[in-house]
Parts: structure tokens; C-alpha cells; sequence
């Protein structure tokens, strides 16, 4: 299967679902909508098409980037700028199987569930899934996977390398109408690459996927050297496929299956990188002292909100800086349209996955003038938070209420989040200041619900009385001083 010539994507059909070829996205105005039954697959499904379309055709600039997304590329332009790249995007090439290596040593074949994300095969689990419900695959699906596990999951254990941007980054695209719209809206033009990647034009001429040029076992490589093809498509695994001919179906979409997929064969590989490579799907912090970058992961089971400032807002202080991705940077500088970031994750530890994570945060025009009000809106939602699980804290420690605290902090989590998006979808960022004003005093609001809710059992409780009265009106104390300015 090749995925510049083949169908691969699978969207949604009449009720059920179909393949459909990265030609048919790119050059028709159909209405296509991806269809995979998890949401981590759906968005690698996106991000495989965006990255294969990025090193294909990128727009020159500003002006060809619109263009772009105002009328399909003609059949005949899509069949020409492929063709340098044919060979590269072939799950069966001889020599060059994409994302593979040929002839891995392996003892045993691994299982093809591992290549899913948090299903249970070896120690990679979390969900409540048992080994052995994903045997078989389609190639389509296999390609999306293994690009999947590549890009955006841990490494697969000791001895085997992660991705570049760490262990289970956070990814963020941008949504649109259409999925040709969707594409392309996540396309950098050159002119934003090459300040991105000051190498970019320089390495263009020899930049080839790490399958056609390999690593080089323990070498040292600069992140200067690596190319925008190479980057996007980096492999950090050495894998090969196994394939069975098959009359049955695939346990992902349920597609017949003539050639499947049933196993993997890994072997342990390892390298270093040196410096940073700035890929352009993730928000990244750095820290100004140590001059160190990292990019954006979920390390708690915080909502997604929590971290919209870096998300969304370039800042910088005397001890860190953060930027969106790069996508969101060029989306906010060039494309003024309303639109949907998509925010997609693993929370991990290690090779564990402990949670998946994806959501959609609608963009209201204006958004991206108002960095200071997105940072001081989500910091106020925080602050309202502290202040409860604080004053918590001090009424458990006094009467040994013991986690109380914590189960108020992941209510807080779990009851704010429609009043964020609800609020996210309503407002009016040329006039923000009421609206966020609102969703302050509804959030206290909803404070003061989970407060009496985790401290009802405790009311009757003549030793607890005191501790009781001393936290609620500490609390009122702080919520009326927040309640006097505005957001």
C-alpha cells in the first residue's frame, strides 16, 4: 500500500465507512470526515496527512497558503509533486518500507495491540481493555498507527528510543469545516518554515526519512541536520511488519481484509540528539537560565484549560518562555478566521500510558489579540481553585479529614470545564471583560457547591464544628476579595 497513491483514510460512508486516497482530500471540495473509533487515531490520521502534505506541496507563502484553501489543487499538479517521493510512502517498498527497517532481529514477533496505544500488551495499559482484542489490522490502519507510535507515544521501553519532542508530547492542530480546510490550515508556508529552520533550504536538496537514510547506531546527530521531511517523519524504532493474507476483517474499522497486519518485530536501537529541532505540531517551553527546551506534556490530570495560555500566547519572563506551535503561531498571524484548536495527548509514566487525552477549544475571532486576557482568565480559574483546595487542606488538617482537599481539586476539574468551553464558545473577545468577569463569579459559585458537598458529612460533627466555620469563612474572606477585581 502506498500512501500517495492508495486509499488509506478511512471516513465516514453512508452509515459505515471507506477509504479514500490523500488525492481525493486535496483535490476535490467533498465533504469528508474522518472515521476511526479512537480519538488518538483519528488525530494521527490528520497529522499523517498534514505532514504528508507539508513535504509534498508547500505553499511558498501567505498569498499561495490561500490560495490553497480556496480552490483544490488540479489532479495533474497533485501526480507531479509526488512523484520525487513515491518510493518513501510504500509500506511494501523492497528496500524503503515507510516507518520500517527490513530484516530486524527479532526472537518473537511482538503483537500488533502494542502498536495501539494504552491496550494492554506487556506493561503499555491503562484502559479496560484485555490482550488479544486487536489481532488483525489493514495496512491503512497500520500505517496510521505506526506513525502514530512513532510521533506521539513513549518510547516502547528500555533500550528503545522516544520521539524528539519527549515521552508523550501534547500535539496541537487546528480545526476546520472541511477536511481539504483541515489540512491545510495546518500547512506552514516557507516563509514561516524558514524561521522555523533556518537549514530548511540548505538540507531540502538531500532531506530523506530516516528509512531511506538510517541512524546511525550510537552516533551523536545535530538537530541542525535534520530536515523538515526527515523531522516530521522521524523513527526513532526499528520495526518491521508482519504481514498474513487474511478473508477476514479488520478489528479497527471492521473493513475487509485481503493482506493484514498481525505483529511487529522490534529491536533495541539506540542515539542522541544534540540541540533542539523545532517541530511544529507542539507548544514548547523553555528555560531562559538553562537555556533548555521542552515541549508541552500532560503530567497531571488537570483539564487542558488549565494550560490554554500555553497553548495559545507567546510569553516570556526572566525564568521561562513558551510558545504555541508553530501551526498556531503562522494560523494566528495569517489566517484571521474563527476555528477549533484540537489539543491531543498521552498522560504517561514511562512506557505506561495513564491516560488519553483530546479536546476541542472553539476560537472566536479576536482570540488572537488577547493573549493577556486568555493568561489572566485561565490563572483566575486556577487561583479560584487554590484558594479552595488550600482552605480544604487547612480543615483537614485540623480534623484529619484526610484527602478532602483533593477530591474538592478534581470535582473543581471535572464541574468547570463546561463553563469553560460554554464560555469559550460565547464570548466576545473584542469585549472580554464581562464575559470572563461571569465565568469568575460562576466559578466561585461552583466552589462554594463542592465545598458544602465534601464537608456535608462533617457538619453535625460537634468536634468538627469549629474547623468548619474557621475554613468557610476564610474562604468567603478570599473569594469577596476576588470577587473586586476583574479578569
Amino acid at each position: 500500500m502506498n500512501l500517495l497513491k492508495d486509499p488509506w483514510i478511512p471516513v465516514q460512508d453512508q452509515g459505515g465507512t471507506a477509504l479514500i486516497t490523500l488525492e481525493e482530500v486535496l483535490c476535490t471540495n467533498d465533504d469528508y470526515r474522518i472515521a476511526l473509533p479512537r480519538d488518538d487515531l483519528e488525530l494521527a490520521c490528520l497529522q499523517l496527512m498534514i505532514c504528508l502534505t507539508q513535504v509534498l506541496f508547500p505553499p511558498g507563502d501567505k498569498k499561495a497558503l490561500l490560495a490553497r484553501l480556496r480552490q483544490p489543487m488540479s489532479t495533474d499538479e497533485y501526480e507531479q509533486g509526488i512523484q520525487p517521493f513515491v518510493d518513501w510512502f510504500d509500506l511494501h517498498h523492497e528496500q524503503w518500507p515507510f516507518m520500517q527497517v527490513r530484516g530486524v532481529k527479532a526472537k518473537v514477533m511482538t503483537p500488533i495491540q502494542k502498536l495501539f496505544i494504552g491496550l494492554p500488551e506487556g506493561n503499555n495499559h491503562a484502559f479496560f481493555n484485555d490482550p488479544g482484542e486487536i489481532t488483525i489490522i489493514s495496512e491503512a490502519v497500520a500505517a496510521i498507527a505506526l506513525f502514530n507510535q512513532a510521533m506521539n507515544a513513549p518510547s516502547m521501553g528500555g533500550g528503545f528510543k522516544g520521539g524528539f519532542r519527549g515521552g508523550a508530547p501534547v500535539t496541537t492542530l487546528l480545526s476546520d469545516q472541511k477536511l481539504r480546510h483541515k489540512v491545510w490550515v495546518n500547512v506552514l508556508h516557507q516563509e514561516h518554515i524558514r524561521k522555523m529552520l533556518p537549514q530548511y533550504d540548505a538540507l531540502r536538496p538531500r532531506d530523506k526519512p530516516v528509512w531511506v537514510e538510517p541512524i546511525q547506531a550510537k552516533s551523536r546527530i545535530p538537530a541542525q541536520e535534520i530536515g523538515l521531511l526527515r523531522g516530521l517523519f522521524w523513527q526513532p524504532a526499528h520495526i518491521e511488519l508482519v504481514y498474513v493474507e487474511s478473508t477476514s476483517t479488520c478489528d479497527v474499522t471492521a473493513m475487509p481484509v485481503d493482506k493484514g497486519v498481525i505483529g511487529f518485530s522490534k529491536e533495541k536501537f539506540v542515539y542522541d540528539i544534540v540541540g533542539d529541532w523545532i517541530h511544529p505540531h507542539s507548544p514548547r517551553v523553555r528555560d531562559l537560565k538553562k537555556n533548555t527546551l521542552r515541549y508541552l506534556s500532560f503530567t497531571t490530570m488537570a483539564p487542558a484549560w488549565t494550560q490554554l495560555s500555553y497553548l495559545l500566547v507567546n510569553s516570556q519572563d526572566k525564568k521561562e518562555g513558551h510558545d504555541p506551535a508553530e501551526v498556531v503561531q503562522q494560523f494566528k498571524r495569517d489566517l484571521p478566521r474563527p476555528a477549533q484548536l484540537i489539543v491531543g495527548g498521552y498522560r504517561n509514566k514511562q512506557a505506561s500510558i495513564l491516560q488519553r487525552r483530546h479536546e476541542l477549544f472553539p476560537l472566536r475571532p479576536g482570540w488572537d489579540k488577547k493573549g493577556m486576557q486568555i493568561t489572566a482568565f485561565v490563572e483566575r480559574g486556577l487561583e479560584i481553585k487554590t484558594l479552595l483546595r488550600n482552605k480544604l487542606y487547612g480543615f483537614a488538617k485540623a480534623t484529619g479529614a484526610e484527602g478532602i482537599n483533593e477530591k474538592a481539586e478534581a470535582l473543581y476539574y471535572h464541574r468547570s470545564e463546561p463553563l469553560i468551553h460554554q464560555t469559550l464558545r460565547e464570548i466576545d473577545w473584542s469585549d472580554a471583560g464581562a464575559s470572563l468577569d461571569r465565568l469568575r463569579d460562576e466559578l466561585i459559585r461552583l466552589s462554594w457547591d463542592i465545598f458544602d458537598q465534601v464537608t456535608r458529612p462533617y457538619a453535625h460533627e460537634p468536634r468538627m464544628l469549629q474547623a468548619l466555620a474557621t475554613a468557610k469563612r476564610s474562604l468567603g474572606t478570599a473569594f469577596k476579595k476576588l470577587k473586586g477585581t476583574s479578569v
